[in-house]
């Protein structure tokens, strides 16, 4: 069975309705992403950290259950596990205010054994943030090396980096590790300015990574492009509005690269049926993680 290499931050998110905190729900689409694909099965192993408390407590105990590896999960004990608290924004939409604290504890993870049919899912502001770059960069490298597939999920909270210049370049490395960029259109307006997903897969991603899904739920479809072909999905509106719908993609995307056994060579130029086959698998994925919410506030995020 192919191993699965989940590389991301651990949180715990806070849902408020008015002034009232709701429910509280493991957050991050990589962690999440992990542990659906755990649900279905597939050997997930997750590289993370999560703070000897009980946020921690409860993100480890909600990959176990799911069936995921946590031995590469470093439980640090100077620190608290990151907290999210989403609220709602004046105008409309959702406000999220982050509380980090990891003391002074190095990115201290133990890296799992990687071979050439691993698939590798890294991104957000771990694959940027100086404190995790180093070690997380020399990993990539090797894994890209020793032949896994890399998927990469850029993107952030604003509010995290100011100038966009700075992570630049741990973003381009990024790009010139993957061999799929899975990007959501405010993660691509935020890092490279442009509001077309089209032109920032031909201008940026292109010369770096022959393969881009770009999920857009403003425009209510998810495409995939590659070279010259670009292949289109619709998603179901409601889809869109239910908290987590984003990792169900991804898990998506990845269960669909096992079930179809894809390897590096066939994201340089995928044909029309396999990017439809993963865009149809991301979609009923997204579908599922929106259908298995019963709470009201999980589907307003």
């Amino acid at each position: 069975m192919r191993k699965i290499i989940c590389i991301g931050e651990s949180c715990l998110d806070i849902v408020f309705e008015g002034e009232r905190p709701v429910g509280a729900v493991t957050g991050s689409r990589i962690i999440n992403a992990a542990a659906m694909l755990a649900r279905l099965g597939l050997a997930v192993e997750v590289v993370s950290e999560a703070g000897a408390d009980p946020a921690g407590d409860r993100v480890v105990k909600f990959l176990a259950e799911a069936g995921a590896d946590t031995r590469c999960i470093d439980r640090f004990t100077e620190g608290r596990t990151p907290l999210q608290l989403y609220t709602d924004a004046t105008g409309g939409g959702v406000d999220v205010t982050r509380y980090a604290d990891y003391g002074p504890a190095d990115f201290d993870v133990v890296w799992p054994r990687v071979d050439d049919s691993c698939i590798v899912v890294y991104g957000g502001y771990y694959a940027i943030d100086s404190r995790t770059r180093a070690r997380m960069a020399r990993f990539l490298d090797n894994c890209r090396e020793r032949g896994a597939l890399m998927v990469y999920l850029p993107g952030f909270l604003p509010g995290r980096e100011s100038r966009i210049t700075r992570v630049m370049p741990a973003i381009l490395d990024n790009l010139e590790t993957a061999h799929l960029v899975v990007a959501r259109g405010e993660d691509l307006r935020l890092i490279f300015g442009i509001d077309s997903d089209a032109r920032c897969y031909a201008d940026h991603i292109d010369f770096y990574c022959r393969s881009m899904v770009s999920v857009d739920p403003a425009c209510r479809h998810i495409s995939y492009f590659s070279g010259h072909d670009v292949t289109s999905v619709e998603i179901p509106a409601d889809t869109c509005l239910s908290l987590h719908w984003n990792a169900g993609i991804v898990a998506g995307l990845v269960s669909g690269i096992v079930a179809s056994d894809l390897r590096p060579a066939d994201l340089d130029t995928p044909g029309a049926d396999i990017r439809r086959d993963l865009l149809t698998a991301a979609v009923a994925s997204a579908r599922a993680a929106a259908a298995s919410l019963t709470e009201s506030w999980q589907r307003k995020v």
